[in-house]
């Protein structure tokens, strides 16, 4: 009876073929995932950051990025808005004011960074020559009007 199996000649060709289409899938997914956080729109902002020459770029990331952890290390001391969101949610009686105060906390907090990124973009941009500014207004026009991925290779107009 041992004589009819058939013995398996390559027995990791099955590990190696589930980890070929995880890695596909998860190729796949990257793709999808870079398309869709474009968006329909696309974001003035972004193309704004991505349009400065390389040097600038990294310099306004590590700035922003400064801001971030500066945010979130004064958030650590003053976290009271999700706990007040979730005790007005929990509460027999919904408390509208203490809801809204505690999400206009939160909202406010975001304008703040946003603010603070604004102003360091428009400083960067400030500082630049007039030759600068004018490569830099092409750069932006190029990525504010071609945009292959959403218009199917064509630029919009």
């Amino acid at each position: 009876m041992d004589e009819t199996r058939t013995k398996r000649r390559f027995p990791w060709l099955k590990l190696v073929l589930v980890i070929s289409v995880m890695l596909n899938l998860a190729a796949a997914g990257m793709i999808w995932g870079m398309a869709s956080r474009a968006g329909t729109s696309g974001s003035l902002l972004r193309a704004s950051v991505a349009a400065l020459p390389a040097e600038d770029r990294r310099a306004l990331r590590r700035d922003t990025g400064a801001i971030w952890r500066e945010a979130r290390s004064a958030e650590r001391g003053a976290r009271t808005a999700p706990r007040e969101m979730i005790a007005a949610l929990e509460a027999e009686d919904f408390d509208a004011d203490a809801f809204s105060a505690a999400l206009r906390q939160a909202q406010e907090r975001l304008l703040r960074i946003s603010n603070q990124m604004h102003d360091q973009l428009l400083a960067k941009v400030s500082a630049m020559s007039p030759q600068e500014r004018r490569a830099y207004a092409a750069s932006l026009q190029e990525r504010v009007t071609s945009r292959p991925w959403r218009s199917g290779g064509r630029a919009r107009d």
